[in-house]
């Protein structure tokens, strides 16, 4: 004898699923906020600094990215360490 409806595991899973995705959504969703959040303020933060630099009228310090060639550095020296004694006569 069968006990109970036959796809009731089937239907138990999808209920579960669905959960699972409304839970993630969720998240998600105040994941996206927060993220938007943020960069609402860094866009003020930027603004208020450029209002602040042209009302001085000093011009923002532009960014400059530095690269270094590390490994150029590393195996091939600028030369030899020099030990400069100190000079008490001065």
């Amino acid at each position: 004898m069968q006990q109970g409806h036959p796809r009731y595991k089937q239907l138990s899973r999808a209920r579960h699923e669905m959960a699972m995705h409304r839970r993630y959504m969720f998240a998600k969703k105040i994941n996206e906020g927060m993220h938007s959040f943020v960069n609402g303020v860094r866009e003020v933060m930027k603004g208020v600094a450029n209002a602040i630099f042209n009302t001085s009228g000093t011009k923002p310090p532009e960014e400059k990215p530095e690269i270094k060639d590390i490994y150029s550095e590393m195996h091939n020296p600028k030369g030899l360490m020099q030990i400069v004694p100190p000079k008490f006569n001065e």
